[in-house]
């Protein structure tokens, strides 16, 4: 007599997607960014102890869209005095990855 030997069975259901998501918006650069957009005021952003202003996003350069890389579209956005007195700080590319993310950030992305 011979026995079947029963294995277990594998399932064939995808596995559950898990979304991660690294960053956490911030609901007052928001809110900040959409007044300014209302009131037409520029938005401060404070990076390495110095305050540079950008205007509202829908008051930005339409410069902004044609931009080939986000170095462009930064000096564009913070015109060429400011982008030349952030260039003065010998900004490093890790430097410039932090500005970007505030600019960011402070314009409501």
């Amino acid at each position: 007599m011979t026995t079947a030997k029963k294995t277990a069975s594998k399932s064939t259901a995808p596995a559950a997607e898990v979304v991660v998501e690294d960053e956490v918006p911030n609901a007052d650069a928001e809110l900040n960014a959409a007044a300014a957009e209302a009131t037409g005021e520029k938005i401060p952003v404070e990076h390495n102890g110095k305050v540079f202003m950008i205007p509202a996003p829908l008051d930005f350069p339409v410069d902004v869209v044609f931009a080939d890389n986000d170095f462009e579209a930064v000096r564009i956005v913070l015109g060429e005095v400011q982008w030349q007195e952030y260039r003065q700080t010998k900004p490093t590319i890790r430097d410039f990855q932090e500005f970007h993310a505030k600019i960011n950030e402070a314009s409501g992305n």
